[in-house]
């Protein structure tokens, strides 16, 4: 698949994503996802299409995309439990804190989608990110530091290595 026919695929599939949230359709809310879309795809034509940051799409990168997806929602559901009995808690027993984490990708992208699921596990913040090191709040400290060698970060190694060899 070529570029353009990456960016073509990309924008109709926002768009249709745009049309299954839209409650009604009228002819506002179809130009309004058509420009919305087209405005995604173009913005982020670089980052998405660029050879060093984007990954094959094959069976194996489909299956640890859906495996990366399932250990995240096991993360959050965790994450919520341990919220709750905090907050539930007489005492509750906080350390809230900043903590540096180390950066276990390469590409930019998986970087970004990394930081984005540390901070998606409630209890957590991803504040700044770098190449070599993320920068998270947390209630706990130590759950925080717990984040490095976790079944998240270890998907999202797996999911970065495409030839499934370190």
């Amino acid at each position: 698949m070529t570029k353009k026919h990456g960016a073509v695929f990309l924008y109709l599939l926002l768009f249709l994503f745009w049309l299954i949230l839209s409650a009604t359709l009228d002819l506002v809310i179809i130009v309004t996802g058509l420009l919305a879309s087209l405005l995604v795809v173009f913005y982020n034509y670089d980052l998405i299409f660029n050879p060093l940051e984007a990954t094959r799409l094959t069976l194996k990168t489909i299956k640890r995309l859906i495996v990366l997806f399932f250990v995240l929602i096991m993360n959050i559901v965790k994450s919520n439990i341990e919220v709750a009995k905090i907050v539930l808690s007489p005492k509750m027993k906080i350390d809230p804190g900043f903590v540096s984490i180390r950066q276990p990708l390469k590409k930019e992208l998986n970087q970004a989608f990394y930081a984005n699921a540390i901070t998606l596990t409630p209890g957590t913040l991803s504040i700044d990110c770098s190449n070599n090191e993320i920068i998270v709040h947390g209630l706990v400290q130590s759950q925080v530091k717990g984040i490095e060698g976790s079944s998240l970060e270890k998907v999202f190694i797996d999911f970065e290595d495409e030839g499934g060899q370190k």
